[in-house]
């Protein structure tokens, strides 16, 4: 635990692969049919056919409970994602994907029946400088190629066809996927939806029991399309073990691994990743993104600005203190002494809960204060 991935990542799913829209699902007949079966290339039927995939009806794995606030019941990720589509494919054996083309994580082959050897992660440390060239490469490809995947621009309710989709590079399709799962959203408030601001709030991915499983799926997927741009099935993302660095600093924020930066977080102009641009990042209050009755999503088009980057010295005002400096090791080894993984309520008020510290809160004297992160994302 004293060590963490580079970055975290995932995509909602269609039957456990990944996605948010397949380009070729976002027709204009596909969206108003809610089918997304379609016929893989070299094909002839939808999903592959019989002993690859079948289109079938889509599962529908929400669990009520009347706890649930009305207002999450008008959020398109509740019931994800059968909001949009109603009927996806159904992969056989091990084949998975939205058109059953690819293998189901552990296995590779044209049949998927070759088992795959255990991933290792290395200490990105340990890179020879070969290695850490190669990793800026495939970084620096994934952002510049775009995906086979295209984002949405509106709610399901206010999509008007196959032009509120919009396209967007490998890397930058994380970056998108993951502020979509965790936005903190519903309807907003002014739309009279909420009883009570709360009430219109709720991130998929953090401050529940479901976040360390959400990011390492998330991190799984984007391994396997860093492996696709580039080519190479048996590379993995590196981890970085800050708690082995001098005086708790970022010590590969170099240009030899992930960009030098300045107090402010500019990185090097030397840096393969000073010409990044980055989105969804500073984006308008949510009540003045009102779209009808929605907040709009992200603008995946809109490019903000450079990347910046400074770990353990984020903004604590809107962050938190927790966020004022990197996790000491006393700190980890302080957490790894829980047994008990999450407690109820199940949110960032859970007392003695190892989930709650790994994602950086904590009780104490009977007030929630923010501890410390130990997933910190550098890319």
């Amino acid at each position: 635990m004293k060590v963490l991935g580079l970055l975290i990542v995932m995509v909602g799913f269609f039957r456990h692969v990944d996605a948010q829209f397949p380009r070729v699902c976002t027709n204009d007949a596909s969206l108003e049919s809610k089918v997304c079966c379609p016929i893989p290339k070299g094909f002839t039927e939808p999903c592959g056919g019989p002993g690859r995939g079948q289109c079938a009806n889509t599962p529908d794995p929400t669990v009520e409970d009347p706890a649930w606030k009305y207002a999450y019941q008008v959020d398109d990720r509740r019931h994800w994602p059968m909001v949009f589509f109603n009927r996806t494919c159904a992969c056989e054996g091990n084949f998975s994907g939205h058109d059953c083309t690819k293998c189901t994580w552990g296995y590779r082959g044209p049949d998927c029946n070759i088992k795959q050897p255990p991933a290792v992660r290395r200490n990105i440390r340990d890179l020879s400088a070969q290695e850490k060239k190669t990793l800026q490469r495939y970084f620096d490809r994934a952002k510049n190629t775009t995906s086979d995947f295209v984002y949405a621009l509106e709610f399901r309710d206010n999509i008007r066809g196959s032009e509120d989709f919009a396209n967007v590079s490998v890397w930058d399709f994380f970056v998108a996927a993951h502020y979509y799962a965790s936005r903190a959203t519903t309807p907003p408030f002014n739309t009279g939806i909420c009883k009570t601001e709360e009430d219109c709030s709720l991130d998929f991915a953090h401050e529940g029991a479901g976040f360390p499983t959400w990011h390492r799926a998330y991190l799984l997927e984007f391994d396997r399309a860093v492996q696709e741009v580039n080519n190479d099935p048996d590379w993995t993302l590196p981890y970085w073990d800050w708690g082995a660095a001098e005086d708790n600093q970022c010590d590969i924020c170099t240009n030899e691994y992930v960009g030098a930066n300045d107090a402010d977080g500019n990185l090097d102009s030397r840096s393969v990743f000073a010409s990044w641009g980055t989105i969804c990042a500073h984006l308008i209050p949510f009540d003045v993104a009102t779209h009808r009755n929605h907040t709009r999503p992200c603008n995946v088009t809109e490019v903000l600005g450079k990347l910046k980057r400074n770990p353990g010295k984020a903004d604590t005002d809107s962050l938190g203190e927790s966020m004022s400096r990197l996790p000491l090791a006393t700190e980890v080894d302080f957490a790894l002494r829980f047994p008990t993984y999450v407690t109820p309520p199940y949110s960032r008020t859970s007392n003695c809960s190892f989930r709650n510290l790994l994602e950086g809160f904590r009780r104490h004297q009977h007030r929630q204060v923010p501890a410390y992160h130990f997933l910190v994302v550098l890319l």
